[in-house]
Order: structure tokens, then C-alpha cells, then sequence
């Protein structure tokens, strides 16, 4: 049968408090202690009841009482554990969603975020991870995502705001709250704290340059391969992505009768439709593939070598040669060069037929990679005028009412009357 007890518990400040405690078993069995803590000693008796109950139904196999179940059901996770630690009751069957809330931290929360996504492109890890270690640099590695608030994913924003420019704090905005959003998805939250912020712009005009073709010839003559010139040609004149659509560039994609390549498209593999698309073969080109191909060993699969497929390899070579041919280097040296290309193409082409042999979309296009060049002010400046409503514009003569009047209304002279007397009259004057 189970016996009540007492404890004395002798505090740090001298006083000393009694918990209750109730040792079941016996016999054949070895004794068990199941502490119940500072409660009454009516609360202590009536538990203590319960469990010789709960110890009555295991021994002869049959149900507990109504009163037994529901007081059962009624103690704390913490009392029904120890229950359960000896054999009383089943260990209750917490929600999995409870569970990982109350173990969830911010680090692991986006770990286990970023483990299920698979297939992940280097680039998407790599800012990932750069998302990660700023929300935990902020908020700190032990926060429970739970914690977070509306207000301290506005803390949030402003703290980025006053280290970095508008489009990166629009870019890790969003980035978080996609990780937020993950958590609401499994109920670890009731809502994404980043819902209502609004991330603002992920256009950076400062960041766009022009890359004129006098500075990438002065680039191609300082490469010292052929191999070298032809990666910035792809990249300048054929509006590749570096490296992700370069390292997967064959020779079996390259149709010399129909002058056009195949380029695969990483970005947008999941995209049904979007995998591949056609290109053609630029005459800035052609000639620094053709000489590629005809240097190429036998057998050669790519048409770069592998070398320039790695992380950082094609971006160090370009960089070389910018540096040898003391050109000052532009801003985002591969995504410059792409949307220089773009920016001409739509000078020449509709802009279905750019956005087509470019990858991306029109929107896309007029937000992150059209320009406005020195050229093309050149051109609206230039003398004569080009078209006929140009000349009219210019030779047309000013309206009557625009002319400044040339007539001159002659001044009013001043009248004098002189009096003339008659003949052989004289003249009389007054004193």
C-alpha cells in the first residue's frame, strides 16, 4: 500500500519547509517515491488515495474509478510523469508541435528550414546562410522563434537599414520572413511577425554601370588566352549567367549550321518550360568560339574547361585582366555585363524576342537590367535633326502672337497755338 510522508527542506535564509512524498511497492517489489511538492495536506492525503487506486487496478488488472481517471487527467505534466516513471499511468502523448515549440530555437528552427529544401543552388545556400547568421547576430542564438514579435521584426528592418543599402535590406527582409513563414506552416507560431513589414525595394540604380565596348576590348586584349577572352565575350556579348549557366555550356549545344547554342538554366530548372532556352550566336562571338573549337583536345566535353566551372575562378580570371589593362573595375562585375547586353539587344529587337534570348522577363528587365546610356542622349542631342517632325520643329516659324513687335508708333509732338495779328495791327503785351 502507498504511504504518505514528509520531507524537511532547510532553505539557504535558515527556514524550512515540509514536501509530501509517497513511497508505493513493497514487498517483492522495490520501493518507489513519487514527490508531490508544497502542497495542503488535504491535496497531499486525497493524491495519496489516488495512487493506492491507480496501485489496486495494476495489481489486479482491472479498470481504474471514474474519480481516479479524472484526477489523473487533471495533475501536472510534471505529477504525471513521476506517475508514469513507475508504472502507475501511460505517459501522456504530448502534441509534436508543443514539443519542438518549446525546444525550438531561432538557429534550429532555420537549420531544420534550410535541411528541407532540397536541391538547393549554391548561390540560394549561400544567401541562406548569410540570412541566418544576420537574424541570429540580432536576435541572438538561444531566442525561441516564438518570442519574436511584430515590433521586434521592425527592430529588425531598422537595424538592417542602418548598415546596408535599401535592396539588401528588401532582399533579407523577405528572406526572413520566409523562414517565419515555415514556422507558422508547422504551428510553431500563430503568425509571421514579418507579414505586415513592408520589405521596400530591391532596386539598387547606384549598382548599374554601362560596360561600353571600348573598356571590354581593352579587357580582351589584356587576357592572355583565348580560353579567357572567350568567357568574357559570354558573358558581355552572349548574356550568360557566371558561373551556373557557363559550367554546364557543351559543345553538343553549340549548332554551327543554325548559329545558335543551347544554354541549360540552373535558376529556373524547376520551372516547367523554363529549363533550356535558344540563343544565337552572336557574331562578337563566333569567332572567339570558333577558335576555342578548333584548339579544343579531342573529346572535349565542355566548352570551358572545368577549371572555370568552380566558385570564384572565372570571376578571379576577369578581375586579372581588368586589373592588367588598368580599366577601373564596375560593380557587380558578371550581372553589369549581362544587363549591358540586354540594354543593346532592346535597342535592335522587340523586346519579347531580348527578354526570350536573355532568360528573364520584362519586368524583371526594365527593373534590374535596362539602362539609360551616354549614347543614348548622344543621339537625341546630334544635329541635324534625324526625322521630318524634327526639322519641322526646328524650321517651324514663330506664331504672330510669339514675335516681338517691331513697329514703332511715332511719338505725339507737342502742340503749341501762336497768335498772328492781322497786318498793321501791333502786337499788345500785358504789363
Amino acid at each position: 500500500m502507498a504511504t504518505l510522508s514528509t520531507e524537511k527542506h532547510v532553505r539557504k535564509d535558515g527556514t524550512v519547509s515540509l514536501t509530501y512524498r509517497v513511497l508505493v511497492g513493497g514487498g517483492r517489489q522495490p520501493r518507489r517515491t513519487i514527490r508531490l511538492g508544497v502542497i495542503p495536506t488535504a491535496v497531499a492525503t486525497e493524491a495519496k488515495r489516488r495512487i493506492e487506486s491507480l496501485e489496486t487496478a495494476k495489481a489486479t488488472g482491472t479498470s481504474i474509478d471514474r474519480p481516479t481517471a479524472a484526477w489523473v487527467a487533471s495533475v501536472s505534466d510534471m505529477i504525471h510523469e513521476r506517475l508514469a516513471r513507475v508504472g502507475l499511468v501511460e505517459p501522456r502523448k504530448t502534441n509534436e508541435s508543443e514539443t519542438v515549440k518549446r525546444s525550438s530555437r531561432l538557429d534550429e528552427h532555420i537549420d531544420r528550414y534550410i535541411a528541407s529544401r532540397s536541391n538547393l543552388k549554391p548561390n540560394t545556400l549561400r544567401n541562406y546562410n548569410t540570412t541566418r547568421r544576420l537574424l541570429l547576430e540580432h536576435f541572438g542564438r538561444d531566442r525561441g522563434v516564438y518570442t519574436v514579435t511584430a515590433g521586434d521584426a521592425r527592430d529588425y528592418k531598422e537595424w538592417l537599414r542602418g548598415r546596408y543599402a535599401q535592396a539588401t535590406v528588401s532582399r533579407e527582409v523577405k528572406r526572413a520572413r520566409q523562414f517565419f513563414e515555415y514556422a507558422c506552416d508547422h504551428r510553431l507560431i500563430l503568425d509571421n511577425p514579418f507579414k505586415r513589414i513592408k520589405a521596400g525595394g530591391q532596386t539598387n540604380r547606384k549598382r548599374k554601370e554601362f560596360v561600353d565596348h571600348d573598356r571590354i576590348e581593352r579587357v580582351l586584349e589584356a587576357c592572355p588566352t583565348n580560353t579567357e577572352r572567350l568567357l568574357v565575350v559570354l558573358a558581355r556579348y552572349a548574356g550568360l549567367r557566371i558561373p551556373s549557366e557557363l559550367e554546364r555550356l557543351t559543345w553538343d549545344k553549340v549548332d554551327w549550321d543554325r548559329g545558335r547554342m543551347t544554354i541549360e538554366v540552373p535558376k529556373k530548372e524547376h520551372l516547367d518550360g523554363h529549363e533550356t532556352r535558344v540563343i544565337p550566336i552572336f557574331a562578337e562571338v563566333e569567332l572567339y568560339l570558333r577558335q576555342a573549337f578548333d584548339e579544343a583536345p579531342v573529346g572535349s566535353l565542355y566548352v570551358l574547361p572545368q577549371k572555370y566551372h568552380e566558385e570564384g575562378n572565372a570571376y578571379a580570371a576577369v578581375v586579372r585582366a581588368i586589373e592588367k589593362a588598368s580599366v577601373q573595375r564596375w560593380q557587380k562585375l558578371f550581372v553589369n555585363m549581362r544587363a549591358s547586353r540586354e540594354t543593346e539587344l532592346n535597342l535592335e529587337y522587340p523586346a519579347h524576342v531580348v527578354c526570350e534570348w536573355i532568360g528573364n522577363s520584362q519586368a524583371v528587365a526594365d527593373a534590374h537590367y535596362n539602362m539609360v546610356t551616354d549614347a543614348d542622349f548622344e543621339k537625341a542631342t546630334s544635329y541635324p535633326a534625324q526625322n521630318p517632325a524634327q526639322t519641322r520643329a526646328i524650321n517651324r516659324p514663330q506664331k504672330w502672337s510669339q514675335r516681338k513687335k517691331t513697329a514703332v508708333t511715332p511719338a505725339k509732338q507737342k502742340c503749341t497755338a501762336v497768335y498772328v495779328p492781322p497786318r498793321g495791327v501791333e502786337p499788345r503785351f500785358s504789363d
